[in-house]
């Protein structure tokens, strides 16, 4: 009876064989472990013994010879040296299903709720947490507007589905809750969102209060708090990804929030300076330009569903100076940007909407849609190059004259409350009024003259 070595054997069965190597801690290198770890491959997860304490879990990330660097998921208390590390099979990964909907994770998948129980014979996918994007060729037309509710976006800066957009912004300007109002009334069949090193205050604050009870009932939300390790930080946009990219191949309609790009690029910076990495532009690593167009484009349209995202990035104010924002700008297919000055005139939300861009909006709006709004673009734009003329006491012209006597209903258009729900064909009814009556005034006021 012919032999069959284990190797042959896995090979026919089309089952991997379980790959298991060990070693010991030589150093810490800041966050990281260092260690002699052979036979060990990047992306591998790792048990690290600790004195009195559970096993840690860390993740290969770097090697040099023998010596390996390993980034812990959590803090590196009781680590002692020669302390023994062993290699688990298989990357990192999340179980995920219909059981998640309603709940808030971490990472790893671990429920937030202590009530939490997953039905026995629920069906529920183990997903790698990174993966490939769609083939380029496969990715169908985004050709189909996703009404967000928010009046001032779905009119000047439309988010089709299958978009990914930025969305810059600086502090206190209210990103959060108009992320809660797009999470709560988009159009879409699930919404997955990431919140990356947030404080913890305002996690609970976010999901009661700008998310609120009814828009968790179709979300998923993955938590990475401020004080968890860099690896914990990325690895929540990841898991936010993989989550969103299962229900896309249901053919569901997803829409992506992360909060914030710009602290998961400071958590790849974070562990990359730690492994040895140069800082490059802005203080960020060649990983963290490498890293971010890997996860950005594995959302987007596939074959059978959608994931539409809206990634934040918080904004300097020198913007001639930051880089990162650059960079995301032309990975992306739009950006949505928050105004402080806007705010402060009680224009809430404060998208400006003259520095926001959407490179579908010839797609998505009809040639009269189009219109309205390119008029509309107009008056606010004279307002906003001129006023300070008449401030200091400069003669208007006609056009702006009749632009500033309507800038209250300029404003006033832009502006909803949080609960407010702005259907799409409303806006541009009311859109039109504001339009049509200035052109009335306008010819009325040229026949005059």
């Amino acid at each position: 009876m012919r032999e069959l070595s284990l190797t042959a054997l896995a090979s026919n069965l089309k089952v991997p064989l379980k790959h298991c190597a060990t070693g010991n801690v030589v150093s810490l290198r800041g966050p990281l472990i260092v260690a002699r770890l052979p036979d060990v491959a990047i992306g591998d997860l790792c048990l690290v013994t600790r004195r009195n304490r559970p096993a840690l879990l860390a993740q290969a990330v770097s090697f040099e010879a023998d010596l390996c660097l390993l980034a812990p998921f959590d803090d590196l208390d009781g680590i002692s040296p020669n302390a023994l590390v062993t290699t688990k099979s298989g990357l990192p990964s999340i179980e995920v299903g219909n059981h998640l909907i309603g709940q808030v994770i971490d990472p790893l998948g671990a429920s937030f709720s202590s009530n939490f129980t997953q039905t026995m014979g629920q069906q529920s996918s183990k997903t790698p947490l990174q993966s490939a994007a769609p083939n380029a060729l496969s990715r169908k037309a985004i050709n189909q507007q996703l009404q967000t509710g928010v009046r001032s976006i779905d009119l000047f800066a439309p988010i089709g589905y299958g978009q990914r957009v930025g969305l810059f912004s600086g502090p206190g300007v209210g990103k959060s809750t108009l992320l809660g109002m797009i999470a709560r009334n988009a159009a879409v069949d699930l919404t997955v969102i990431a919140l990356v090193g947030e404080r913890g205050r305002e996690v609970k604050e976010f999901i009661e209060q700008a998310l609120t009870a009814e828009g968790l009932k179709k979300a998923i939300v993955v938590v990475s708090t401020s004080d968890e390790s860099p690896l914990r930080r990325v690895m929540a946009a990841q898991s936010a990804t993989a989550i969103a990219e299962y229900f896309r191949a249901q053919g569901k309609r997803v829409l992506l929030l992360v909060d914030s790009l710009t602290r998961v690029a400071r958590a790849i910076r974070d562990v990359s300076l730690a492994a040895g990495e140069l800082p490059l532009r802005q203080g960020f690593t060649p990983s963290v330009y490498a890293q971010l167009p890997r996860l950005l484009e594995r959302a987007g349209n596939s074959a059978v569903g959608s994931i539409s995202a809206i990634y934040t990035v918080l904004t300097q104010n020198d913007e001639s100076n930051d880089a990162l924002g650059e960079e995301v700008k032309s990975l992306l297919d739009g950006h949505i940007v928050l105004s402080s000055s806007l705010a402060h005139e009680g224009v809430r939300p404060a998208v400006d909407i003259l520095s926001s861009i959407s490179r579908l909006t010839e797609v998505l709006h009809s040639e009269e849609q189009k219109s309205l709004c390119r008029r509309f673009l107009r008056i606010a734009t004279r307002i906003r190059k001129d006023k300070d003329i008449v401030l200091m006491g400069g003669q208007a012209d006609r056009e702006l004259q009749i632009a500033l006597e309507m800038e209250s209903d300029l404003l006033k258009l832009l502006s909803q409350t949080p609960n407010q729900t702005c259907l799409l064909k409303d806006s541009f009814r009311e859109l039109g009024e504001i339009v049509g009556t200035y052109l009335i005034v306008g010819i009325w006021a040229t026949s005059r003259e």
